[in-house]
């Protein structure tokens, strides 16, 4: 367990529900979803009903590098800009960036190699903007940060890799700020594949299936503050081997982060699947006086942005008072979550 408590110094997101935190908070908390927009490519069947971004504005000292990227890096960098101005400068010598993903740029390597097939060469201009940690690149360059720079990546759960990764470096003395950026995109390919694996909704309305998203969140994290809401524990994670499996893992992972407490909140990270279901009923089941949340359900399933959204609803609804589990179940076969609390609730 990375129990070296993060405090949350600054955050920042970018989703279909809004760019402005506060905003996305009251639509969560009314229930607002956003208009579905549909995404189909050729040849596929039909439709896959999305929640789509409108690209941000960004900081000019990130404008020049981004006019050739895709909208992942657009969304990494607007998230991180508000989320700078929340938390107040980093020092760049002492400020690592971990930032985490599970699909990454996706339409630039859609499109590089649909040129490979065509012409049998990919664009050099494309290339750059397909690794993974292209954006990390454009956030690092933003804030002039030339420490530790890392990408992880994984299904929903490398919000929370993130997390354990930035407990360890603060932890060790070697930084002393820790920015934590994820973001997704969509391109129609991606979710054709997930249609095709039966995870996505067939409408908006519907109660079965995830709606896909995209967007970007980002945490300032720093040492443990008494004035802060703190993350207090980051599971390390468990392998999920069989669906069969999964009441027994994410009981134990539940049952390792509340560490013996009982949760005043949880917010889940149902989107609508089946495992969903079975994680709702299961915090019931452990934790039948704690409040429940599930973000996902109104902002979409954008997988390592959404673990952070999690988080961002639970560093909210604890300013004032009270604790809250964040679980984490992957589409890959991944358990994590964290663990927060407010400033009232810390010894």
């Amino acid at each position: 367990m990375k129990d070296e408590p993060l405090s949350i110094l600054g955050v920042g997101c970018v989703t279909a529900l809004g760019r402005d935190w506060k905003t996305v908070w009251e639509h969560i908390c009314a229930g607002k979803r956003p208009g579905p927009d549909a995404l189909q490519g050729p040849g596929c069947a039909e439709p896959v009903e999305v929640f789509k971004t409108a690209l941000p504005d960004i900081p000019a000292a990130a404008s020049a590098r981004l006019r050739r990227s895709g909208p992942i890096s657009y969304f990494a960098c607007a998230a991180t800009a508000d989320a700078v101005q929340e938390s107040g400068p980093l020092p760049a010598a002492r400020t690592a960036l971990v930032f985490a993903a599970s699909d990454g740029s996706v339409s630039y390597t859609r499109r590089f190699y649909e040129e490979v097939v065509a012409r049998g060469a990919g664009s050099p201009l494309l290339f750059p903007e397909t690794v993974y940690n292209a954006p990390a690149s454009h956030v690092a360059a933003m804030l002039g940060l030339d420490g530790v720079v890392l990408t992880l990546v994984n299904d929903a759960t490398a919000g929370m890799d993130a997390l354990a990764t930035a407990s360890e470096l603060i932890g060790s003395g070697e930084v002393d700020r820790c920015l934590v950026v994820a973001a997704e995109e969509l391109d129609w390919i991606t979710c054709e594949g997930y249609r095709r694996w039966k995870m996505t909704a067939s409408s908006a309305e519907t109660e079965r299936g995830a709606v896909l998203a995209e967007g970007a969140v980002a945490l300032v994290l720093g040492p443990p503050s008494s004035a802060h809401v703190q993350i207090s524990r980051v599971h390390p994670g468990r392998i999920l081997r069989r669906y069969s499996d999964a009441r027994q893992t994410l009981r134990r992972v539940i049952g390792e982060l509340a560490d013996g407490t009982t949760p005043d909140l949880a917010v889940l990270s149902a989107s609508g699947t089946r495992s969903g279901i079975l994680e709702e009923s299961l915090v019931r089941e452990c934790f039948p006086g704690a409040r429940l949340l599930a973000p996902k359900r109104f902002a979409g399933e954008a997988f390592a942005v959404s673990s952070l959204l999690q988080c961002l609803c639970a560093r909210e609804a604890l300013i004032r008072s009270g604790t809250a589990i964040v679980p984490v179940l992957g589409w890959s076969g991944q358990v994590g979550g964290a663990f927060l609390i407010s400033p009232g609730s810390q010894a």
